[in-house]
Formats: structure tokens, sequence, C-alpha cells
């Protein structure tokens, strides 16, 4: 077997030769190894700026048709508070048989958790990772008020089929009111300012949603349908 021994420098221009060779070759290397570590982490933000934009558009969207059921929900907020009144004064009122909610919009947040436990947000701008954490604490506030309106309404929801009131019910029934008109104040504006800082990063509200039948517009909410069946 032929051993070929290195041969030796002849003289410091051969050996700076050398040098700037093997110099060149490793930050050639490295460059090339920063370049595409650089592309590897752009797709990967991108891939993250797109998951968690589609996520918002999808909440905001949620919350917006929710906000097209107000009208319904302060009217039935009145009835009661009329029905309350009436039952208090001993006069007769109708037996309610749909009283029904708001109704729970199920904010999701799996697109934005997964980006976040993964560390991928973090190569999102400063700004980016402001603007989507505002967007979350305000959605994740809804997600608070809609779980407190689930037991507030529920509260509410024992008028159902009721043709008489103690003095006790109608005082725990106002106790309820006034924390539903609280809690949907609330909401409204936990809503108003998701949307404007979904807006801040382009999110308009505007995603093609696949809705139960239940659900469906045609239908409508059931806190848009008559309080009851008869007047008294």
């Amino acid at each position: 077997m032929d051993i070929h021994k290195p041969k030796p420098w002849h003289g410091v221009r051969e050996f700076l030769k050398e040098y700037v060779i093997i110099v060149v070759g490793v930050l050639t290397a490295l460059g090339a190894e920063a370049v595409v570590q650089n592309l590897h982490e752009q797709r990967l933000s991108a891939e993250a700026r797109n998951a968690v934009r589609a996520e918002i558009n999808t909440n905001v969207t949620l919350v917006g048709r929710r906000l097209n059921s107000e009208p319904c929900i302060a009217r039935r907020l009145d009835e009661i508070a009329t029905l309350l009144d009436r039952a208090e004064q001993g006069e007769a009122f109708a037996v309610p048989v749909v009283v029904a909610g708001p109704g729970n919009q199920r904010i999701a947040t799996q697109r934005w958790d997964a980006a976040t436990a993964g560390g991928r947000t973090t190569l999102l701008t400063s700004d980016e990772q402001a603007d989507f954490a505002r967007v979350y604490i305000n959605l994740h506030h809804v997600t608070v008020l809609e779980l407190e309106e689930i037991q507030t309404w529920a509260h509410l929801n024992a008028l159902n089929g009721a043709r008489h009131l103690s003095s006790g019910m109608i005082d725990a029934e106002r106790l309820a009111l006034s924390e539903a008109r609280m809690e949907d104040r609330d909401f409204r504006q936990a809503v108003a300012q998701a949307k404007f800082y979904a807006q801040r990063i382009g999110v308009k509200g505007d995603a093609s949603l696949v809705l139960m039948p239940s659900q469906a517009p045609q239908n409508g909410p059931a806190i848009c349908r008559p309080l009851s069946s008869a007047v008294p």
C-alpha cells in the first residue's frame, strides 16, 4: 500500500495559500448552514403564523355570531325583569317555556398553545407575538365569561314552566338577572378588544364555519324565540 506523506510547505506564501483555502472553505460551509437554518426557521415561523391566524379568524367569526344575538339577549333579560316585577306584585304572567341562554362559542387555542409549546412563536417578531398574545388574552376572558354565563343562565332557566314564584325565588332570580347583565356587558367588551387586536394583524373574522343543523341561521338561536307561548 502506498502512503502519501503530506507535502511540506515551501515558504510562508504557500502556507498562507493553504490557510486561506481552509478558512474560506470553513466559512463557506458555515454560511451555507446558516442559510439553510434561516430558511428552515422562516418556514416554521410562516407555518405558525398562518396556523394561528386561521385559528384566530375562526374564533373571531364565532364570537361575531354571538354578537348578532345581542338584541335577543337584551330583550330576553328585559322580559325576565318584567316577569319578576309582575310576579312580585302578584300579577299574572305568561309561563316561560324558552328562557334559554346566549350559548357557548367554544373558543379554540390548540394551535396557539402548540406553537408556543414548540417554541415557534419565538420565531415571530416581537410585535407579532404581542398582537397575537393580546388577541388570545381577550379570547381567554371570553371563555371565562361564557363559563360564568352558563352558571348564571342555569339559575334563570329555573323559570322554565314556573307558574308561581316565591319571594325567595324572585330575589334569587333578580340576582341572577343582574349577574347576566354584567356578564353580557363584559363579554361584549372582551369581544370588541379581541376583534380590535385581530384587525391589527389583518384578521377580519370571516371564516367559513361548518354548523350543525340546529345551529343553522334559518333556525335561529333559542334565545331569540318567544319566552312564552301565551300572553296573560
